[in-house]
């Protein structure tokens, strides 16, 4: 049924009253007429303050009574407590002084603010989280709103609540501690939220942030997202704790939150960690710090000139205006007086009417239009041939469409506001039933794909904009058929399935837009109910009950197993996908009809949205050896006859038909491809493009398109086939969140059964697995008192990974063979059969359930090129191969073989690195063989700190040194969330010098030397390594600590054994707050200890991969101990928004010294070089570094992708 109806479609507005709008003060600049009118109206008042959590404190009293003074002359007023309320030990429980916490709260902070006029809110701060949290916080918003008018948000340890504080300003709440917190610290945190992750966490801040976009919202967070307050050097440059500034995870938490914030207008930070006030406003983001009630020992804010920092005693109010500006001002507070030390006025970043225009003409019924213009599209034939052809030709050709004019429909449509996905730009309305509806346009917005899916903790879209990289994304988009949504309706509609009825029109730009008229209007437009619950009476949403997303419907079937999905609708929605070539269908792509039945269980069918991706050409050279090297591309296979691929193509929607798709067997799957062979016919295809323009539908592309879909209707059962293979391997099984019983019986012939039972024994569900079929099972109980049991003997056994989940769980399994139990160390269980195989670890990632969470085997394929004066020109290539399993660290499995050739040398070494997850918990098991061929090469200048070498004498070749080496490694490594890597692993090796006449290691050696043996090493090493570098590729501040240590002995007929220390470190120190220029230096050296040793085991200076004298060549001094510094001075030169992507240009300055030591050496000598570099950093992502540096040899040219260090 079409949401428009055809008159409305081509209906001309001939006459209509327009009312001239008198535009006063034209002369007054824009920014002034945002503020300009109703500035003087204040309509709220928020009151700022924060570290409240002291037992005695007279400032604090102070600071409290004149708030609550202040807010009796406001008529609407908040205030807001950003964290640290309570002691730094947190809320203790019962027995470890609650009762003495509770009554310094009552006397020292909510007897203070009783009086207070208006609303309290209280947020979660570092304090809050320190004593048995989550459960404790929930205990602490019990009691606060028990003995205060105060809300304790977010509730239940959650991280996020968004709450309305009237008149156009709205109040987000954020706990970021919680996003900081060890979660395996916490085996129960979001049991009680509706988020689970931190990547829904972020997904629900840009929501909230969208849903809000017309109003000043105001976000409450503990942790400041900009900071002019001063740091230590232990703090600026190791960041070790959560709460100090340059903690990885605090960063990416503050790099999110600015970065969706710039996205959208009038958003305003209040926090309250650092123990100071200040101001800070930075590219359109808005900070307020209001951390004083207390002397601060040593938070003395840089104070900035566009902004304001203080260390006095007070704090923060905030006054806002009807328009949308606001004020804020800062208060000190004293014994002898309280009085404002700074005020500011911020303007209104929306637009407003006043600013924007549209014609005062209509333009007629149709109008010509393209996707793209032909300056877009015109793409050179290298560029052809390398990316392909895609459909450019067809976004850039203008055709005639319907024109539409939001007034002339009925219903009287009002703008809601811009949204759009991961790349798609889009206007809400509703109308005056309540029915909402977008117009999304159909050209998709580069930037906000690159923003929101590649670069999602720094924001880049002002800095893309107009580069190659925006317009490589924009080229890409060019292979999906830009009209293929209007046809996929035809074909939703045969075959029964929900969709939100998609039209076709241009839209101009016009009043109905009112201040959207800036960024939208004058394109193409597909306009479309919007589906949401708002809709579910509408008939082409089947006049549901009620409309679900993705998200919420899978909450619900946690909860309970009386709502399930219509897999026969589901199964026939994916096998279109798979028709249609619809490669994007992830979660975001399904929206759910609910309708309850007459027993009580709800029934859901799918509503199909955004057919974004249908028909897709994705054709080039380029595109294809990228899906070599990047997995997620292979799924964007080019439409032909058959899906190659089934498993990749289906990659996005796989998680869905995990979740969804749990009892139908390969008949219903069949019966599926039969109705969508009988009944999207010849005649169906042909009627479903001619929806289209008749432009469109002379295309050669669309009689392509009609052909190609023909064959692949013809190959559908085969397709299905080979994704129903793929799906069956792998297996979830879900309990709900009350007590269960799970009965598995093993039968005979690889059959297993899985039956779900409530504590009444009432059956739930249940399901049988094939061996044959399924290679692995998930079972999890999720919350509740679960028991599993295992019986029968049966034989080919399905593997079993049981996830107890929360709460007492009771384990009783007879038949133990392939199965595995998981559950939390830390609370109880029972375990009813002595030596079953478990993992009892308390870890969220392995304990919890994530419907994401999937099984994934991956190839990737990466060449490599690579030069040194040295050894010449290398090419290699590397294949990874990586699985994704219930147990990561941060995967299951990673096993990846490495082989280089070296031209000059003729010389090749193969390298193979496996590493495999939680042997023991947080404990990796790592494997490294190597093998390099006789040519293989290092240098050997002899042995000494002054070795003789005259590059103008001597031949390169003559110091090189033929070895033939292979090693077998095993070990341990062992990882965790602050950037630090411990490992241990014992090893052999063999190390074979080839005597080489004519050459230096044959003059200095003879013949007879045990050197030229093929010498057989046993031993160990240990290593640690802590990284904390705000940037790889132009670091400027942080540190690098790397200690490794040895032990090598001879297990042949050669008595060689040492041991050996490497220790270095990096420091990278930033001599101005942006930078820009940067001071970094790295220390290193190593120490043989021993006398037993060959020349191949001694400590080496010179270039190479250690680059310790970068001025001379690869291991050029020799010894037994070795110490080295570089220096560098890096400055940027200038930045500049290049055609490709911002660039910056800068140099560097470099000094090295070093020198080795042997026994008995008298040398005092330090060798040292000089030079710089030139660099280029694009988009502070990349660097190439081309220097040259002199010694006392000559000079050598160096080139490096990014920094050493």
């Amino acid at each position: 049924m079409s949401i428009i109806t055809r008159s409305q479609k081509l209906k001309i507005s001939i006459s209509f009253l327009f009312l001239p709008v008198l535009i006063l003060s034209v002369c007054i600049p824009a920014s002034a007429q945002k503020d300009s009118v109703q500035t003087k109206e204040k309509v709220h008042s928020v009151y700022i303050t924060s570290n409240t959590a002291l037992r005695t404190n007279a400032s604090n009293d102070l600071i409290l009574n004149e708030i609550v003074q202040s807010s009796k002359k406001e008529d609407s007023s908040t205030l807001i407590f950003v964290g640290n309320i309570v002691p730094e030990k947190g809320y203790p429980d019962k027995d470890n002084g609650r009762n003495e916490v509770e009554k310094e709260l009552k006397k020292n902070l909510l007897e203070k603010i009783s009086d207070f006029k208006g609303n309290i809110v209280f947020t979660p701060g570092y304090h809050e989280w320190q004593a048995d949290a989550p459960d404790n916080i929930d205990d602490l918003e019990s009691f606060l709103q028990d003995n205060s008018r105060g809300k304790f948000w977010p509730n239940d340890g959650c991280p996020i609540e968004s709450e309305s504080l009237g008149n156009g300003v709205q109040l987000i709440m954020v706990d970021s501690q919680w996003y900081l917190e060890n979660w395996d610290d916490h085996p129960y945190i979001n049991n009680k939220c509706e988020i689970k992750t931190r990547a829904q966490f972020r997904e629900e801040f840009n929501d909230e942030l969208e849903d809000n976009q017309k109003k000043t919202v105001l976000v409450a967070v503990f942790h400041p997202v900009m900071t002019k307050t001063k740091l230590s050097f232990w703090e600026m440059m190791v960041g070790a704790g959560d709460q100090t500034r340059r903690n990885p995870q605090l960063g990416q938490l503050m790099g999110i939150l600015e970065t969706i914030a710039r996205q959208y207008n009038d958003v305003i930070f209040l926090s309250g960690q650092d123990k100071n006030l200040q101001y800070i406003k930075d590219d359109g983001i808005e900070q307020v710090i209001a951390g004083v009630t207390e002397k601060p020992a040593k938070a003395k804010p840089e104070e900035d000139k566009d902004g304001f920092a203080s260390y006095e005693l007070g704090y923060v109010k905030m006054n806002i205006n009807r328009n949308g500006s606001s004020n804020v001002e800062f208060y000190e507070v004293n014994p002898s007086g309280t009085k404002k030390i700074f005020s500011h006025h911020i303007s209104r970043e929306r637009p407003t009417l006043e600013e924007v225009s549209w014609p005062e003409t209509r333009i007629g019924p149709t109008a010509t239009a393209s996707v793209y213009t032909e300056e877009q599209t015109d793409k050179s034939g290298f560029h052809k041939s390398l990316w392909g052809e895609h459909y450019r030709p067809l976004y850039s050709k203008k055709f005639e469409f319907p024109v539409l004019y939001l007034d002339t429909l009925p219903g009287n449509l009002q703008v809601l506001g811009a949204g759009g996905g991961h790349q798609s730009r889009s206007l809400g309305f509703r109308d005056e039933d309540g029915h909402e509806y977008t117009m999304r346009a159909l050209e998709k917005s580069a930037l906000q794909f690159l923003q929101t899916t590649v670069i999602t903790t720094h924001y880049i879209k002002d800095y893309l904009e107009n580069t190659i990289a925006e317009r490589y994304v924009k080229d890409f988009y060019t292979t999906a058929f830009p009209y293929g949504t209007f046809p996929a309706g035809r074909f939703m509609d045969e075959l029964g399935i929900f969709h939100p009825n998609s039209e076709l029109y241009y839209v101009p730009k016009q009043e109905a837009l009112g201040v959207y008229n800036e960024d939208y209007g004058n394109e193409l437009y597909m306009f479309e109910a919007h589906v949401g619950g708002e809709n579910k009476d509408l008939e082409i949403f089947g006049n549901a009950d009620d409309i679900l997303n993705t998200a919420d419907l899978m909450l619900e079937m946690q909860e309970t197993k009386d709502v399930y999905v219509d897999e026969e609708m589901f199964i026939r929605a994916r096998l279109l996908d798979m028709l249609l070539g619809d490669w994007d269908r992830h979660e975001g792509q399904y929206e759910w009809a609910e309708f309850e039945e007459e027993n009580g269980k709800k029934r859901y069918l799918p509503i199909a949205k955004d057919r974004d991706q249908v028909f897709p050409k994705t054709d080039g050279f380029a595109l294809s050896m990228l899906r070599l090297a990047s997995p997620p591309l292979r799924a964007m296979e080019e439409y032909s006859d058959e899906v190659k691929r089934p498993k990749w193509f289906n990659v996005a929607g796989y998680p869905l038909d995990k979740a969804f798709i749990r009892n139908a067997d390969w008949e219903d799957w069949k019966a599926q491809v039969d109705y969508i062979q009988n009944n999207i016919t010849d005649e169906v295809i042909k009627e479903a493009f001619d929806v289209l323009p008749q432009g469109i539908v002379e295309e050669g592309y669309v009689g392509d398109i009609k052909k190609t879909m023909k064959a692949r209707r013809a190959n559908l059962e085969k397709i299905a086939r080979e994704y129903y293979k793929h799906l069956t391997e792998f297996d979830v099984f879900t309990g709900t969140q009350k007590d269960d019983q799970f009965l598995i019986t093993r039968m005979a012939d690889g059959i297993t059964l899985v039956e779900l039972k409530n504590k009444d024994g009432e059956l739930l569900a249940e399901k049988k697995y094939n061996s044959d079929q399924t290679r692995e099972v998930w079972i999890y109980g999720l919350d509740g008192d679960d028991e599993f049991k295992i019986i029968g003997d049966g034989s080919n056994l399905v593997p079993l990974k049981i996830i107890g989940g929360e709460e007492n769980d009771i384990y009783d399994f007879q038949n133990t063979r392939k199965a595995k139990l998981y559950d939390f160390k830390s609370k109880k269980s029972t375990i009813k059969t002595p030596g079953v195989n478990k993992m009892l670890v308390d870890s969220y990632d392995i304990n919890n359930y994530d419907p994401k969470k999937k099984k994934i085997r991956q190839f990737t394929l990466f060449p490599s090129a690579d030069f040194n004066s040295d050894v010449g020109f290398k090419l290699g290539v590397r294949n990874t191969y990586t699985t994704y399993g219930l147990v990561r660290n941060p995967f299951t499995t990673r096993q990846s073989v490495t082989l280089n050739y070296f031209f000059r040398t003729q010389g090749f070494e193969a390298d193979y690195t496996g590493e495999f997850a939680h042997i023991f918990y947080n404990w990796n098991f790592g494997l490294n063989a190597y093998y390099s061929s006789p040519n293989f090469t290092m240098n050997y200048f002899g042995t000494g700190n002054e070795t003789d070498y005259d590059p103008d004498e001597i031949d390169k070749e003559y110091n090189r040194v033929r070895m033939q080496q292979w090693r077998f490694a095993p070990s341990l490594i062992w990882r965790n969330d602050t950037q630090s890597s411990f490992s241990i692993k014992p090893m052999i090796e063999s190390i074979e010098v080839k005597n080489d006449e004519g050459f230096f290691v044959s003059d200095i050696f003879a013949a007879t030397n045990p050197v030229f043996d093929s010498q057989l090493y046993a031993g160990g090493e240990i290593n640690y390594n802590y990284f904390n570098k705000d940037r790889v590729a132009f670091p400027s501040r942080g540190i690098e600590l790397d200690l490794t240590a040895g032990y090598k002995s001879n297990i042949d007929e050669n008595d060689n054994k040492f041991g050996y220390v490497r220790p270095m470190l990096s420091l990278n120190y930033p001599l101005h707050e942006s930078g820009f220029a940067a001071l970094a230096t790295k220390i290193g050296g190593e120490a043989i200890i021993g006398d037993d040793f060959e020349f191949y085991h001694a400590a080496t200076l010179g270039g190479g991969n250690t680059n310790s004298l970068r001025g001379y060549r690869n291991d050029r001094f020799n010894g037994k101990y070795a110490f080295y510094q570089n220096i560098d001075l890096r400055s940027g030169i200038t930045e500049f928004r290049s055609d490709f992507v911002p660039v910056r240009i800068g140099a560097s300055a470099g000094f090295d010294y070093g020198r080795v030591w042997v026994d008995n050496d008298n040398s005092s000598e330090w060798h040292t070089n000089y030079g710089g570099s030139i660099f280029i950093n694009a988009f502070k992502a990349a660097t190439g570094n081309i220097g040259y540096y002199v010694g006392d040899e000559g000079g050598r040219l160096n080139f490096t992708f990014n920094f050493a260090f």
